[in-house]
């Protein structure tokens, strides 16, 4: 019989790269998370928990998931493709598997993909694409500002209202605002780090020689990754399929997880969407 309550654990590989596991399927499912991992401190019971019963809901029986994170106290100077090898430290350590990266987390799994053909099967580049535009920059280096000047509220009440749609929208930045005020990150220095290497970021002359069959799927209401992002992204890959979703922002996870954890499951099963 299934169990009711998914497998869980936290920690960190190679005693500093922090991970959470979901699940004890058969097939194992990375997830490299988005700038947010920037914001996170260690490694907590309650997070694996809400990422099993939640986040990776429909997931956990068919694949064990592996949400990888990016060390702390990074070099000033780190790129996404040095976050990249981190990344592949421990897809190595699990014996490879399927890549999804969100946001940041796709903009690595480019470079991973690329430099670490053998250790990714199938690759999901969620709410991510070969480079940030015009929009997402400008969002990006008002973030950056806040971040070097310790406005923390500015910067998550923004966060959320570029991230969401709908009621989400409204109702979380002057929430995150005032908590903001309050609560600045552990390791502040990263976040600045984090948001300069996407701001640096630009995989356009590698995506051609990925052969890594890859679904490229985002909000129609994403700003950071507009559909036009995503199209032109899923022009540059050999073998790619897209997935647009309506009415949804970059948070599509978040927003829309149910329809994101079954496009997940048919495209990693090889399936059509």
């Amino acid at each position: 019989m299934t169990p009711l309550t998914p497998t869980v654990d936290h920690g960190h590989l190679e005693r500093r790269i922090p991970y959470y596991r979901a699940g004890d399927g058969p097939r194992t499912l990375v997830v490299l998370p988005g700038l947010s991992d920037a914001f996170a401190g260690r490694p907590n019971r309650a997070t694996a928990e809400y990422l099993a019963r939640v986040t990776y809901a429909g997931l956990t029986d068919e694949f064990t998931v592996w949400t990888v994170g990016r060390p702390k106290r990074l070099d000033a100077e780190t790129t996404t493709r040095e976050l990249a090898g981190s990344a592949a430290t421990a897809l190595d350590e699990l014996d490879g598997g399927h890549v999804v990266g969100h946001s940041m987390g796709g903009l690595l799994a480019q470079h991973l993909a690329a430099d670490y053909p053998d250790l990714v099967d199938r690759l999901v580049l969620a709410s991510s694409a070969a480079h940030v535009g015009d929009a997402g920059r400008a969002i990006l280096e008002d973030w950056q500002t806040w971040a070097r000047t310790d406005a923390w509220g500015n910067l998550y009440a923004a966060s959320a209202r570029e991230s969401h749609t709908g009621w989400r929208r409204r109702a979380y930045p002057p929430l995150l605002r005032a908590a903001g005020s309050l609560l600045s990150p552990p390791y502040p220095g990263d976040v600045e780090t984090s948001i300069r290497a996407c701001l640096d970021h630009d995989a356009s002359d590698r995506l051609p020689d990925l052969t890594t069959p890859t679904l490229v799927v985002g909000g129609d209401e994403d700003r950071l990754f507009p559909p036009a992002l995503l199209r032109e992204t899923k022009a540059m890959l050999p073998d790619a399929t897209l997935a647009v979703l309506s009415n949804t922002g970059h948070a599509a996870v978040s927003e829309r997880p149910k329809t994101v954890n079954r496009l997940l499951s048919r495209f990693l099963r090889g399936e059509s969407l």
